[in-house]
């Protein structure tokens, strides 16, 4: 059994109009900027499902409900469960209509009592109809765990009779005899301390005192031990502590040089990190390979472990990856009355590095495609486990008009065929796509480059608007465009804009095809003219359809990105420099035909003709016009001789402007 879709009314930063998630069984993520409600949905679920239990957690209160723009405060929240692979015996739930569909509500008031005192009210029902029972039991069948985003792991970990290590015996000892064995073993370890002489006397010391204390009126006796010989004892006393993997043996020990030729087979020299003066070695590995140990070796290696380490000197992060295994390894154990197993995640990534959450993310996905009753909803900020985690599990939440959205990306237009594309190639960069407010695209190197520096000379830096360049190192755009459209709204979650090549004159079988062969140097009477008459290509006039909705800009260039920024004639003094650059003596040829040539047009064509025959050397020439850019008016003056500023084509402009400004802005 597991959730598939809430819907949240009126409680927190979620208004009247109710915000829906989807999720499916396995791992979901929910995404988005801060304060977009990530949290508020986690508690959202925990209050629903704690919301007729004795024992809770986590309470509404009367600051949780919604506070709208002009300050009111709402008196009513809702919050409505959709279940999936229901049983039929959680009739309190179960959809008579839709097999293995289940559903439950829970409506929060805030209502006065006679004096006048404001109290919130709480009331839950199972099915369609209002009225309808809700009992414990039925909230219980899903075992659920949280782990937050200002956790503890260590305290959690601490000995108590609530701890994930109590919960995970009792689900382990749950064989009939399994709880009585640990209590004999207990009650037999008291009975052997109680035999040393030390305890012996503080126990008579004890019960003397108390005999003198009350003489014959009470007569109580008091029995000293580790714990009291009872199971919940055990749970409420179990503790944990770090092993470490490896342990030191210096090669001054007597028993050094056996421990070294045992290390020498293929089979176990892994185990070794032979050093200068000694080695270290993983002992416990060495045991759990179940092998036959020479007993004077054996003895040797248990010496060795002679230390460990208690939580509090662990790391944070490795602290929660014990606090995990713990929640994960009871979650994984069949339990009579228990139909799903939820576990709410907040940032996981906290605390880990990129190569660590990587596996905990594996190691999520592990167990729930093992357990197939364990759904995990997390929430975060980490490209790292956005770029790996597959855009049907992901809800992503975004501020719009004032207001919160959901967009699951489930819902997108996608076909499989775009779906595989975009996870293929989302990484940790450019998943930072869906945390930006505006999402500029582009299709190579040399734009990726250049943009940010245009945007700045324009006074719209992208990362002041917090805008993502992405380049897509081609012109398959469709995919993300169809991915940022929301169908449901006919909006996008960000201000997106393309910038891309109309790529004219490059169909062979038009009379306007420019060939390939083309260098700078080569006759080019008539070429400006195709240019001139050329028409967008098909790929072009495709994304601009696509886009034609104003949802996406897209914003093209006449033929290429160089052409259009040569066309420009103040341009070309700073283009030709940055050529030379990269390429000091072709490049000298080139600046002298061009400025040779009167034709403007031309002189485009032979820069652009120059780089496109030089593909490779594409991104030096636009990383030094970068650099030339960043130099400031008057060293560009003194230092390259150049005296009027670059100007950014109208194109690019538009696209900038068009993921910086509101369109109202755009237009005046």
């Amino acid at each position: 059994m597991f959730i598939q879709k809430m819907q949240i009314q009126n409680f927190r930063i979620f208004g009247d109009s109710g915000t829906d998630f989807l999720f499916d069984d396995g791992i979901n993520v929910v995404i988005g900027e801060n304060n977009t409600g990530k949290s508020a949905l986690i508690d959202a679920i925990r209050i629903a499902f704690s919301c007729v239990l004795y024992k809770k957690d986590v309470f509404f209160n009367k600051s949780d409900f919604h506070v709208n723009a002009s300050g009111e405060r709402s008196t009513k929240a809702q919050i409505d469960v959709y279940l999936k692979d229901v049983p039929m015996n959680l009739i309190e739930i179960c959809d008579p209509e839709l097999a293995g569909c289940g559903e439950f509500h829970v409506i929060f008031t805030l209502e006065k009592n006679p004096s006048g005192y404001e109290k919130v009210k709480c009331r839950a029902w199972g099915g369609k109809n209002e009225g309808n029972p809700l009992s414990s039991d039925t909230l219980e069948s899903i075992n659920t765990a949280y782990l937050g985003a200002l956790r503890d792991a260590e305290s959690e970990m601490k000995p108590s009779r609530n701890s994930k290590l109590a919960r995970l015996l009792e689900s382990v000892a749950s064989a009939p005899g399994e709880k009585e064995e640990l209590v004999g073993k207990l009650y037999e370890a008291n009975q052997g301390i109680l035999r040393t002489n030390s305890l012996s006397k503080a126990k008579h010391i004890i019960n003397e005192n108390l005999f003198n204390l009350e003489q014959s009126l009470l007569h109580q006796r008091i029995e000293l031990g580790l714990v009291e010989p009872k199971f919940e004892s055990i749970m409420a006393s179990l503790c944990s502590w770090i092993v470490p993997r490896w342990y030191y043996i210096s090669n001054t020990h007597p028993q050094y040089g056996s421990i070294i030729s045992f290390f020498a087979s293929p089979e176990f020299k892994p185990m070794i990190h032979i050093q200068e003066s000694g080695a270290f070695v993983d002992v416990d590995t060495v045991f759990e390979k179940g092998v036959e140990i020479e007993k004077k070796t054996a003895e040797t290696l248990l010496t060795l472990k002679n230390h460990s380490f208690e939580l509090n000197q662990n790391g944070l992060g490795y602290n929660n990856l014990v606090y995990i295994s713990a929640v994960l390894g009871d979650m994984s154990l069949n339990k009579s009355g228990i139909y799903g197993n939820l576990f709410l995640v907040e940032e996981p990534e906290a605390h880990l590095h990129p190569q660590l959450q990587e596996l905990v993310l594996s190691f999520f996905a592990n167990k729930v495609e093992k357990h197939r009753n364990i759904q995990v909803i997390m929430t975060s900020h980490s490209p790292t486990l956005v770029s790996k985690i597959g855009i049907q599990n992901i809800n992503l939440l975004y501020e719009k008009e004032h207001s919160i959205f959901c967009y699951p990306l489930k819902n997108s237009s996608l076909d499989n065929v775009e779906r595989d594309y975009i996870e293929k190639y989302l990484d940790v960069t450019k998943s930072q796509l869906f945390f930006a407010k505006g999402i500029l695209f582009v299709e190579g190197i040399s734009e990726a480059l250049l943009i940010p520096e245009f945007a700045k000379m324009i006074h719209r830096p992208l990362d002041m608007y917090s805008v993502e360049l992405v380049n897509i190192n081609g012109v398959g755009f469709a995919p993300f465009a169809k991915m940022i459209k929301i169908p449901t709204r006919n909006a996008g979650f960000a201000k997106a804009a393309i910038i891309t090549d109309d790529d004219r004159c490059a169909d062979k079988e038009k009379d306007t095809y420019i060939s390939k062969d083309l260098d700078y140097d080569d006759d080019l009477n008539g070429i400006g003219d195709k240019i001139k008459r050329g028409t967008p290509s098909d790929r072009y006039s495709k994304i601009k359809e696509l886009c034609s909705d104003g949802i996406v800009k897209c914003s093209g260039a006449i033929k290429t990105f160089e052409y259009e920024l040569s066309l420009i004639p103040d341009n070309i003094p700073y283009i030709l420099d940055a050529i030379c650059t990269v390429y000091p003596k072709v490049g000298e040829k080139l600046k002298n035909k061009v400025e040779e040539e009167t034709d403007n047009n031309t002189k485009a064509l032979m820069i652009w003709l120059f780089i496109r025959c030089r593909d490779s050397a594409k991104a030096q020439v636009a990383q030094a016009l970068c650099r030339l850019l960043k130099m400031s008016p008057q060293d560009i003056a003194t230092e390259k001789n150049i005296q009027k500023p670059f100007v950014v084509p109208m194109y690019i402009q538009a696209g900038i402007y068009a993921v910086t400004m509101d369109c109202e802005e755009h237009q005046e």
